[in-house]
C-alpha cells in the first residue's frame, strides 16, 4: 500500500519531494480512483504488480499537478464548452491520464485473467 513516505522514498522527481503529505495522500487516492475506473476491478492492495502502476501515476499526476486538469482527465473530458445556451462536452475512452500507466494496467489485467480461471466480467456503470 501507497503511503506519501513510501512515495517520496521511491521517486526522485522534485516534484514529489516538495510536496506536503497531505497533497501527496490526496494523490495517492485520486490515483486509486482512477485505476478503479481503467480496470472496471476493485483495487488490490498487496499486489506488487499493481503497486507499480499506482506508484508511477502518483507521479506522473504530481508533475502535472493542477486540479482542473486532473479532474478533467479522470473524467475522461477532452474538451468542455459553454456555447451561449447549451453545454458540451466531448469525453475519450477511459483512461489514467498515463500511457505508460495504462499499459502496465493492461498487463496486469491480463496477468490476473489468465491466473483466475473464473472469466468473469464486472461492469461498472457511472
Amino acid at each position: 500500500m501507497l503511503t506519501p513516505e513510501k512515495v517520496k522514498q521511491q521517486s526522485s522527481t522534485r516534484a514529489v519531494q516538495d510536496m506536503t503529505p497531505e497533497r501527496l495522500s490526496y494523490l495517492i487516492d485520486e490515483a486509486k480512483i482512477r485505476i478503479e475506473l481503467f480496470t472496471a476491478r476493485p483495487f488490490v492492495d498487496d499486489d506488487s504488480r499493481l503497486e507499480v502502476a499506482h506508484f508511477r501515476l502518483v507521479e506522473a499526476m504530481a508533475l502535472t499537478d493542477n486540479d482542473e486538469t486532473l479532474g478533467a482527465e479522470a473524467r475522461g473530458i477532452t474538451s468542455e464548452s459553454d456555447q451561449g445556451y447549451s453545454w458540451s462536452i466531448e469525453r475519450a475512452t477511459i483512461t489514467t491520464g498515463s500511457s505508460l500507466v495504462d499499459s502496465l494496467l493492461r498487463q496486469w489485467m491480463a496477468f490476473t485473467t489468465e491466473a483466475s480461471d473464473s472469466g468473469n466480467i464486472r461492469a461498472m456503470l457511472l
